[in-house]
């Protein structure tokens, strides 16, 4: 008999989380009796391949004021999930659903959190009620699983529990099935071969620095022709809007070209000569691994973890001060934090940025060797790697 896990989150609308904890479903179903715990279900666009269960009640809404009776209610509720599921393991992803499952933590099931992003960590960091709260709720747990081993090194430090109670798990990647997705036609195909394109993926979230990515790509149109940047991915209203107004204001609208959330992102990325990372701010960053698994060379702004651990086989040597040519892309040093959507001002590093791009799209053999070398180190992120991990962890 398949011993139960319980995969809990808040919900699967988006993003890297929810696509990884999709993907950890498809690795994992033959080994386990999978159950998926989310807050909601509300626009679900991963597939989810196992019973799913719902903690909230859908007609009550969350607001600042029930927030907290609202917390206790989700306690109470999964606690019973637990009380008659009995899973072998609950393993939760995101603060919120990490908050939950510790407070619910019983005897009978293995309580294991998953920390994906380092803005956590700086929770974990801080000196405030919420920050100490934080990190006594984490010491409680049977396991603290990391994304990044950067980010499992700082718990280490931050938390003084065992070692042993903070791994590393990856995230995983169909390389084959990326792989032959890719090769798929586009509706851009005859642009995609006329120009010099850029691709990134993302959504408009802070994180992803996309300011200094247009005005990187301002300082290199005054380089370069036919230079562009073809944007995938969900539009987040706010942000989304002060992109297309930087846009307007640095005169790119003939140069950029904003797709859309694209079920496959691959087919296009393939085609495209550079992939870039402009983010101020990672976890593990999907788009990059699976921009290299379709073998195009990659240019990326290192950050506190993600970028770094990627294309260096040396993870703990540092941020570059200049433009480094790493093992498996080019590097370019951390990005300003704070955004700027001023069209006249100029940063160091967007023009390291446009620098990287430039040396990239000016030299094919060192296009060609890094688009090699982004191949060989997609390998390391496999469904199976991950399942040997994901199994190591749980059974330990």
């Amino acid at each position: 008999m398949k011993k139960r896990i319980f995969l809990f989150t808040t919900n699967i609308w988006g993003g890297g989380q929810a696509r990884f904890i999709s993907r950890l479903i498809q690795i994992l179903k033959d080994r386990y009796d999978l159950m998926l715990i989310l807050f909601n279900d509300q626009d679900i666009i991963y597939p989810i391949e196992c019973e799913h269960l719902l903690l909230d009640d859908p007609e009550v809404k969350t607001n600042r004021y029930n927030k907290y009776s609202l917390t206790f209610k989700r306690v109470d509720r999964y606690r019973a999930f637990i009380k008659d599921y009995k899973p072998f393991a609950s393993l939760s992803f995101g603060d919120a659903a990490n908050v939950i499952n510790l407070l619910s933590g019983t005897p009978q099931c293995k309580t294991l959190v998953s920390i994906r992003g380092y803005q956590s960590v700086r929770k974990v960091q801080g000196q405030g009620l919420k920050a100490v709260v934080f990190r006594s709720l984490l010491k409680r747990s049977g396991k603290v699983v990391c994304v990044s081993q950067v980010m499992a090194e700082a718990l280490k430090e931050i938390l003084r529990m065992g070692t042993d109670r903070i791994d590393v798990l990856y995230n995983a990647y169909d390389l084959d099935e990326i792989q032959a997705v890719s090769r798929e036609a586009t509706e851009l195909d005859a642009w995609l071969a006329g120009n010099q394109v850029i691709v990134t993926v993302g959504a408009f979230r802070k994180e992803k620095g996309y300011w200094h990515l247009l005005k990187a790509l301002a300082l290199l149109k005054k380089r370069m022709d036919h230079v562009k940047l073809l944007h995938i991915g969900p539009d987040f209203e706010q942000r989304g809007a002060k992109f297309q107004k930087l846009v307007r204001d640095l005169g790119l609208e003939d140069e950029v070209v904003l797709l859309g959330f694209h079920e496959n992102p691959y087919k296009y990325c393939a085609k495209s000569k550079v992939f870039v990372l402009s983010s101020v701010s990672e976890g593990f960053p999907n788009a990059l691994v699976e921009a290299m698994a379709c073998g195009i060379p990659v240019v990326a702004a290192d950050c506190l973890t993600g970028p770094g651990e990627i294309l260096k086989k040396n993870t703990f040597s540092g941020s570059p001060d200049s433009i480094q040519y790493a093992d498996y892309g080019l590097l370019v040093p951390p990005l300003n934090i704070d955004e700027n959507y001023d069209p006249e001002v100029f940063e160091d590093g967007e023009k390291n940025l446009a620098e990287a791009l430039y040396c990239v799209l000016n030299d094919q053999a060192l296009a060609d060797a890094y688009a090699a070398k982004a191949k060989e180190r997609a390998a390391d992120f496999s469904y199976e790697r991950c399942r040997r991990q994901a199994i190591r962890i749980i059974e330990e």
